[in-house]
C-alpha cells in the first residue's frame, strides 16, 4: 500500500527588517518612488508642449534647483555639526554614508543583514 500525502509549496515573501527604523526608511523610499513618478510624468506632459530651447531651460532649472538642495541639506548638516560639536565627526561620517547608500538597497545596510522587501 502507498500513501501519498498531499501537500502544496508556497512561496515565503521576504521577510521585512526587524528593525523599526529600517521599515521606516522603506516606507519613505516607497513615498519618494511614488513622488518621482508623479514629477517624471508631469515633466514628461510638460515637454511635449515646450520648444527645445525651453527644454534646455527647463532642465538648466532642474539642475540648478538640484544644486539648490545639496547646498541646503549640506548647510542643514552643518547646522547639526555646530549645535552638536560632541557629535559632528560622527553625523559628518554618517551622513555620507547615507548619501552614498543605493536606492535599491535601503534598509539593508547597518542591521542584521536580513531580506529587505521594499
Amino acid at each position: 500500500m502507498t500513501i501519498t500525502e498531499n501537500t502544496t509549496t508556497t512561496a515565503t515573501a521576504p521577510v521585512a527588517p526587524a528593525d523599526p527604523l529600517a521599515r521606516v526608511s522603506l516606507e519613505l523610499l516607497a513615498e519618494y518612488r511614488t513622488a518621482a513618478e508623479v514629477r517624471d510624468a508631469a515633466e514628461r506632459a510638460l515637454g511635449e508642449h515646450l520648444s527645445p530651447t525651453a527644454v534646455a531651460l527647463g532642465r538648466a532649472v532642474s539642475d540648478a534647483v538640484t544644486e539648490m538642495h545639496g547646498a541646503e541639506n549640506d548647510f542643514h548638516v552643518a547646522e547639526l555639526c555646530r549645535h552638536l560639536p560632541g557629535l559632528a565627526p560622527a553625523i559628518r561620517l554618517v551622513w555620507m554614508h547615507v548619501l552614498d547608500a543605493r536606492l535599491d538597497r535601503v534598509g539593508a545596510c547597518c542591521t542584521d543583514g536580513g531580506m529587505i522587501d521594499p
